[in-house]
């Protein structure tokens, strides 16, 4: 090999590993909510993998339900985590605080989602609300 080529490849590996230092300080490291959003970071801990997790939550008085499973149908990894963003307009809230409170639970086998958020009773487990 020549001795431009040779220059031409430290040259090379050195502009991508400065790429590289440059995508990495850019990119964050852990996600950070818009100034109208609250995160909740939810670390599971249970004993199996699980189906879907489904969130019911009250902001002042107005009540709504979310939800997570893996599009693939496939079970979340029972020591995963997720983080839901929620904003002013999915807490329908003007004010910067509110009064808020989430109840999970965990369907722990999966199937498909559904509008209605009714699952069967026997792979449905509740856990104490949070406020």
């Amino acid at each position: 090999m020549s001795r431009k080529k040779i220059g031409a490849a430290v040259i090379a590996v050195v502009v991508l590993g400065l790429a590289f230092i440059f995508y990495s300080q850019m990119t964050p490291d852990e996600f950070a909510p818009a100034d109208d959003e609250i995160a909740l970071h939810i670390q599971f801990d249970t004993s199996e993998d699980i189906g879907l997790l489904v969130y019911d939550y009250r902001a002042d008085g107005y009540e709504s339900v979310g939800g997570t499973a893996n599009a693939d149908g496939s079970l979340i990894k029972r020591d995963s985590g997720i983080i839901v963003g929620l904003n002013k307009a999915e807490l329908n809230a003007s004010a910067d605080v509110v009064d808020f409170s989430v109840r999970f639970r965990v369907i722990t086998e999966y199937v498909a989602p559904n509008f209605e958020n009714r699952y069967p009773d026997d792979i449905t487990k509740y856990l104490e609300p949070i406020s």
